[in-house]
């Protein structure tokens, strides 16, 4: 008896601890922060004459989505945040880029467009800007910007005013040659006609380089007479704005016609052994020199540890996917490099809020892939929204592109600066 009663009063006990634990109070359980989605907007060339940048930059973006992701995503303000990138192709003309980017914020809801170096600037502005989405484009032929008409708009690419700096690279790199002929289609010439007088005359008083301007009608393939008009002009270097299929055949004739001018690009170069083939032969090739901003290859320009980090493990990355090094290094101030701008300034603002954003761009110091800028451009743009650059230059060698000078600019004003003293 005595141990059935013992039982049953143990029972007892047990159901009673049962029911207090269930009927005591649940302590919260704080749910993990929720991770949300950040869409950003891509708009370049994949078809046309640009196609081969654009694929080139593409495809180190979606290296540097994929790993900041992995990462984690981006922390902004109490939020974090994966990527997604959404590419549209504008063929390099200005209808498609607008049709690109009606798509962009309509249909996919982005809330910036990066990497845009393409004609349609003023095709692209007016909707970026009446839908407040940020715009992170290039400078240069067939951009005009009114800072009043177009508060959202960031330029991420000094690419007109690299050029000069680009041009002294060459230069300095072979001191016993002064005079340099500038070169594209006529329509770049006319696009920066107004700029000529003062440039050239910076380039003449500070640094001993007389200009020579040779240019030709769009759609040209036989270089030849023009060419000849540069000889009798006493050019000794040429720096061209063209295609890369006007940059190759160029190299080709010049080397027919028995002509071994340095041949400066002011784009990336795509890849090495890819120019070459256009060229026709690797004699034709060599010695051409083009935009060569590889972070880690840099030696005037610092960059901080964890962009130079990233960027390391980005070529890692894509050398495991391609088989083969990044080799188109302008991608590092396109889309990849836009999109980094982009993460420091909504997390210095905390939002992704465009007001904010834009408010954190404005006079705001960054560090990026390319090295440290506080944004300016206070005289050629009317507000603070061009970021500088190092305007490192790489050579072709062999069948390799190797580091082969640089002339940082800091400050995008700084020529102006020079015609104003």
């Amino acid at each position: 008896m005595k141990s059935a009663f013992t039982r049953l009063l143990l029972c007892c006990f047990v159901c009673m601890a049962v029911v207090a634990v269930a009927c005591a109070p649940v302590p919260e359980v704080k749910p993990a922060d929720q991770v949300k989605t950040l869409k950003i907007g891509c708009i370049m060339p994949f078809t046309g004459p640009g196609a081969m940048w654009g694929q080139g930059h593409r495809e180190v973006s979606e290296v540097y989505t994929e790993l900041v992701n992995e990462q984690g995503g981006v922390k902004i303000g109490n939020d974090t945040y994966k990527i997604e990138v959404y590419y549209a192709d504008d063929g390099f003309m200005p209808a498609p880029a607008a049709a690109a980017t009606k798509q962009l914020i309509y249909n996919d809801g982005v809330t910036a467009i990066v990497g845009f170096f393409s004609m349609g600037f003023s095709a692209v502005s007016p909707i970026t800007n009446a839908e407040k989405v940020i715009f992170i484009a290039r400078t240069g032929s067939g951009v005009v910007y009114d800072p009043e008409k177009a508060p959202y708009v960031i330029f991420g690419l000094p690419s007109s005013e690299q050029t000069i700096n680009q041009a002294i690279v060459a230069m300095q790199s072979n001191p016993d040659l002064h005079n340099l002929c500038w070169t594209g289609t006529d329509s770049a010439r006319l696009s920066a006609e107004a700029a000529f007088a003062p440039v050239d005359k910076m380039l003449e008083q500070d640094y001993g380089i007389k200009s020579i301007r040779v240019y030709y009608p769009e759609g040209t393939t036989n270089f030849t007479p023009y060419l000849s008009k540069m000889a009798e002009q006493g050019t000794q270097v040429i720096f061209s704005g063209g295609s890369i299929l006007e940059l190759a055949l160029m190299a080709k004739q010049r080397l027919t016609m028995g002509y071994k001018w340095p041949l400066v690009e002011n784009a990336a170069q795509i890849d090495p052994k890819m120019f070459i083939q256009i060229c026709g032969s690797s004699e034709a090739a060599q010695g051409v020199i083009s935009d060569r901003p590889a972070p880690w290859e840099l030696k005037k320009t610092t960059v901080a540890p964890r962009y130079l980090e990233m960027a390391k493990k980005m070529d890692q990355r894509f050398t495991e996917i391609h088989g083969k090094p990044i080799s188109n290094f302008g991608a590092f101030a396109s889309a990849a490099g836009q999109m980094a701008q982009y993460f420091e300034a909504a997390q210095m603002a905390g939002s992704i809020d465009p007001d904010k954003v834009m408010s954190a761009f404005r006079g705001g110091t960054f560090e990026t892939f390319l090295g440290k800028y506080t944004l300016s451009g206070s005289k050629l743009y009317g507000a603070p929204v061009v970021f500088g650059y190092p305007c490192a230059m790489g050579q072709i060698q062999g069948d390799k592109e190797v580091y082969f000078g640089e002339y940082p600019m800091p400050d995008v004003d700084m020529w102006v600066e020079k015609e104003d003293q």
